[in-house]
């Protein structure tokens, strides 16, 4: 199939999709579901493309889909389980505190549609591995310690702050041990690091495009959502500014200064 047809089949799962999600949304009053179902989209638009080119699908394009699967459905794990029983996530309630009474539409194109849209420049390497059934090239197979890398950084670095969280001492505390002692946000920059190995994996000179979704995805996380969280985090949390201080907000590094400690 040509890369139109594959993106089409790609764009149709994300708008039934996101609009079944919004749907439920409404209902349930929580704008924040697409959250739980932001790693699931991507699995969903990895099967149909699968499905739809089936008949030319080889080791490369199970490689993908079998990479893709265990990413979402780890990180959709990963955040039901934070986010069960919690109620619709404090962002979308300010949303819906002052979207008016026409908000339920609203979060329709400013929520659903916006993620929906993101996701599908994201996966450029989903529709590159389907639109080729030539072999990848032995360079191309650096991807997958790459994707490797980022996955075992992203699901270390969830452990460490569900672990951290959960410690009795620490409410109101400062996250900066482990992993987030290099960075501010190593569970965004596994995140993005496994769809750089994914890029790699799926480039050739007719999918050159692969790395347009890995770009997308990188420069999300540092323009808009480490924004957004630390936002919220500096408001709450005065020694939150002293590790920023310290501490690189994405790329990993030693810290520039360390603090004995960094109590709210």
């Amino acid at each position: 199939m040509g890369t139109f047809d594959l993106y089409a089949c790609a764009a149709l799962t994300v708008f039934s999709a996101v609009t079944t999600l919004w749907f439920v949304g409404v209902l349930l009053r929580d704008a924040s579901i697409i959250d739980a179902f932001w790693g699931p989209l991507f699995v969903a638009i990895a099967w149909v493309l699968f499905a739809v080119a089936l008949p030319n699908v080889g080791a490369a394009q199970l490689v993908v889909l079998f990479l893709v699967t265990a990413w979402g459905l780890r990180l959709a794990f990963h955040l039901g389980a934070r986010n069960f029983g919690m109620g619709e996530d404090t962002r979308y309630r300010l949303w819906r505190a002052h979207g008016g009474p026409h908000w339920w539409l609203k979060s329709y194109y400013r929520v659903y549609l916006l993620q929906g849209t993101i996701a599908l420049v994201v996966a450029t390497p989903l529709v590159a591995a389907f639109r080729t059934t030539d072999a990848p090239f032995l360079v191309n197979w650096l991807g997958v310690p790459i994707w490797l890398a980022g996955f075992a950084i992203e699901a270390v670095a969830d452990v460490q702050l569900t672990r951290f969280r959960a410690r009795p001492d620490n409410p109101g505390r400062v996250m900066n041990e482990g992993l987030w002692a290099y960075c501010r946000h190593p569970n965004y920059f596994g995140d993005a690091l496994q769809w750089w190995g994914l890029g790699v994996f799926t480039f050739t000179g007719v999918t050159w495009w692969s790395f347009v979704g890995p770009l997308a995805m990188t420069l999300v996380f540092l323009n808009i959502s480490n924004n957004v969280i630390e936002r919220g985090l500096l408001k709450r949390r005065p020694d939150y500014a002293e590790y920023v201080a310290q501490t690189n907000a994405f790329f990993p590094r030693r810290h520039r200064a360390v603090a004995d400690d960094t109590r709210a």
